[in-house]
């Protein structure tokens, strides 16, 4: 499975950047040559969503934190014998957005439910 993961832009050199993502606590920061031709006007400081070498978008800082929780929660879960109070603690904490939230419909299934259809 590929992910993209929010990086902090370091250095920008033409279409390249240097960026770093944070690691699970203990391990180094992990340093990586990123494309930015999507998000051409990425400075240092900028935290940016990476998909496979190349910046997708620009992220604010609560958006990046996020998305750092979610990625720790999951490796965290998959880490051997998580016990049930933990996986419920893990799960809140990684994904307190999500579970603190109601839940959602597609943009397009709010409008056919608010329309009356009871098919989409």
């Amino acid at each position: 499975m590929c992910v993209g993961i929010p990086m902090t832009v370091r250095a920008v050199r033409g279409v390249m950047a240097e960026c770093e993502a944070e690691q699970p606590e203990g391990q180094p920061a992990r340093r990586e040559q990123v494309d930015i031709t999507l998000v051409s006007d990425a400075r240092p400081g900028d935290e940016l969503l990476v998909f496979l070498g190349l910046a997708r978008s620009r992220l604010d800082a609560e958006e990046a934190s996020r998305i750092r929780a979610a990625l720790g929660a999951l490796a965290a879960l998959a880490a051997p014998g998580p016990d049930a109070a933990r996986v419920q603690d893990v799960v809140a904490r990684g994904f307190a957005d999500l579970c603190d939230a109601p839940p959602r419909l597609p943009p397009h299934l709010e409008a056919a439910l608010a329309a009356g259809l009871e098919e989409a």
